[in-house]
């Protein structure tokens, strides 16, 4: 993360402190932001072992009061000063982020066994099991990395084939995937084989559950069933999904339908929702741009909609609430079908 945003943190106050972590939990960072929080997770765990223990409300309010002394016993030149209370408070943000969610990452305990749920070949699989009641983060041979969720499970080969890389999960877990164009990345859940080159998303698959989803956060992923384990007479079932898609597979009716994830985030590496000043803007300028750094697509009547403008702001609300506030402004409906929201209304005069 670069200095701008380090200085950014130095001049917030605590309400703008508490939003920050109120937004990481709403999926609403930005995409570096998420990289950032998750690239320090080995100094948190080592330098705040303790803070596990604590309630979220005491965490927040712990490491204000240390940002608080940690400014105020600095008294070193400028420079020295701005770059060391930067780190600092980079350091507390990413902290309070990470315990508001219990990421921890952990040394996973492996237990070799076979796997036979999935119909596996291999015999040198390995079991990584999450009996804790925090989520592990686990780092694969390859680079990727996989956040596994309490009472979840990962089988995993010690040693990935030439050709492909495959897990099994049984549970939730966050994906993380390294670019890999000559191995595909396979994840085998319940009814479910999720296939990516490299990208990030979340697949939630547990024993007896009706239901099997895949949500996407950055990239492309492809989502079918698998005839092996279904083991009825069907054409195989396939998605294809983008950021803020999401895949469900009901077991009851043997189904895959395509959906917007229930709380979609910003997916531009540099989001544009901010910088910009609405004053007087034309509604359909609007939607564009929420288009664009969510990555959805939001159809209109563009003629209707012609003479519809609108002065606002964009502060810390989801998309779903600012399209609701964009049309109670207009007189407006909106509707979601699959993947994409549709706005209707009379017009303005």
């Amino acid at each position: 993360m670069g200095t701008s945003v380090s200085l950014q943190y130095y001049f917030m106050t605590q309400e703008e402190f508490s939003k920050l972590l109120a937004r990481y939990s709403r999926g609403e960072c930005t995409p570096q932001e998420e990289e950032f929080i998750l690239k320090w997770y080995d100094t948190i765990h080592a330098s705040q072992p303790e803070a596990a223990e604590e309630d979220n409300e005491t965490t927040e309010a712990r490491l204000w009061d240390n940002l608080q002394r940690k400014i105020k016993r600095t008294k070193k030149s400028s420079f020295y000063y701005t770059w060391r209370v930067a780190a600092a408070i980079l350091l507390l943000v990413a902290t309070g982020a990470v315990l508001y969610f219990s990421q921890y990452i952990f040394t996973p305990a492996e237990e070799s066994v076979a796997v036979k749920d999935f119909g596996s070949k291999y015999t040198g699989i390995h079991l990584i099991e999450n009996k804790t009641a925090i989520p592990r983060l686990v780092k694969l041979a390859d680079g990727s990395e996989v956040t596994l969720k309490p009472g979840s499970e990962l089988r995993v080969a010690s040693v990935f084939t030439n050709n492909k890389r495959e897990v099994y999960l049984t549970g939730e877990a966050f994906f993380h995937v390294k670019r890999d164009t000559l191995r595909p990345f396979l994840v085998y859940a319940n009814e479910v084989i999720t296939k990516v080159l490299g990208t990030s998303f979340t697949v939630k698959a547990y024993k007896g559950a009706r239901q099997t989803t895949v949500a996407v956060m950055t990239g492309k992923v492809s989502v079918s069933t698998n005839p092996e384990v279904i083991q009825k007479k069907h054409t195989t079932q396939e998605v294809i999904l983008t950021p803020n898609q999401e895949a469900v597979y009901n077991r009851a009716i043997n189904k895959v339908t395509k959906k917007l994830v229930d709380v979609p985030r910003i997916v531009l590496e540099k989001p544009t929702l901010f910088e910009m000043k609405y004053e007087s803007t034309p509604v359909g300028k609007i939607f564009e741009v929420l288009e664009v750094n969510y990555g959805v697509e939001i159809q209109y009547d563009e003629k209707i909609l012609s003479e519809c403008f609108l002065t606002t702001s964009m502060s810390d609300e989801g998309l779903y609430q600012r399209i609701e506030i964009i049309c109670k402004a207009i007189g407006a409906e909106y509707t979601i079908q699959d993947t994409t929201i549709t706005v209707t209304g009379k017009g303005c005069q």
